[in-house]
């Protein structure tokens, strides 16, 4: 029988809506509502338990997966101190009504990137499909029991595989923004993992001088995997939200929304993003969740 452990959670966690809501694209769920992903080269699966999750993963013993898991949900950022000083925000406050329990995640930085990367002019469900194809031929073969994955490939797996395959793969157009951004990986001109020390201003300068990476790109990188709350991306769903409930002009730019959401929620406006992104997309155009793909 499979090892497990239970990870003692006391802060609000949902797995739904923590999992599905754009921030991540691998995670899948069964009839039984076990979660089944991919975290740090270990397959990883998770069920609900009485006083947190129940924690079974491959290779790595799951003691030390649900280490990794702590600071993978940022347990510790204490979300309901985050929840008190924005909701008085009556949308966010909607939000958070809605979904108590969703979390930003802390995700691996070149994963991250690379998937956001691949979500410009698409949609979650081609996003994970595309992500998961690249892990399936380019990545490490994992099994846990019954179920099989593949670990996201490492930049300069990306990079060797280049941007002709990546086309075949289904990246279309974004797959030279891939494959040269794999490369700046791979050739240690961009470090990511020390853009989580970096200022946002520095992190943003540095990923938007990548060709195809732009300010929401960079955005979603930086709030979902290098430790940067205050960014607030700002995809169609958001700037919809803007225009329609708070009256920001059609022609908005960017930075206009950056600022507004930055004077209004502070450091802690990656947090009200994701609970109005996830608000307006699901009462708007409910998603079926990529995670039953």
């Amino acid at each position: 029988m499979t090892a497990t452990v239970t990870m003692r959670v006391e802060e609000p966690l949902d797995l739904q809506s923590s999992l599905t809501s754009g921030q991540c694209f691998r995670w899948r769920v069964d009839a039984d509502g076990r979660w089944t992903g991919v975290l740090s080269g270990n397959i990883v699966r998770l069920e609900r338990a009485r006083v947190g999750l129940r924690v079974a993963s491959a290779p790595a013993p799951p003691d030390e997966t649900a280490h990794a898991l702590q600071t993978y949900f940022r347990i510790g950022d204490d979300l309901r101190a985050v929840q008190r000083r924005i909701a008085w925000d009556n949308n966010v406050r909607a939000g958070i009504d809605e979904y108590p329990g969703m979390r930003i995640l802390r995700q691996e930085p070149w994963e991250t990137l690379a998937a956001f990367i691949l979500s410009s002019t698409s949609n979650m469900v081609r996003i994970s499909r595309t992500v998961e194809l690249l892990a399936t031929t380019f990545g490490e073969r994992l099994t846990l029991d019954d179920a099989v994955r593949h670990a996201f490939p490492d930049a300069a797996r990306l990079a060797e595989a280049g941007e002709a395959r990546l086309r075949e793969l289904g990246c279309g157009f974004r797959a030279p923004y891939l494959a040269q951004a794999a490369e700046a990986v791979a050739e240690g001109r961009l470090a990511l993992d020390a853009l989580r020390e970096a200022s946002y201003d520095d992190a943003l300068a540095a990923l938007t001088a990548l060709h195809g990476v732009g300010e929401k790109i960079a955005d979603c990188a930086m709030l979902f995997s290098l430790e940067k709350p205050q960014a607030f991306p700002a995809d169609r769903w958001v700037l919809k939200v803007l225009r329609e409930w708070y009256g920001l002009p059609a022609n908005a730019k960017y930075a206009t929304a950056r600022e507004w959401a930055w004077q209004r929620f502070g450091a802690d406006a990656g947090y009200a993003n994701q609970y109005l992104f996830w608000r307006i997309r699901q009462s708007t155009r409910p998603l079926r969740s990529i995670g039953s793909l």
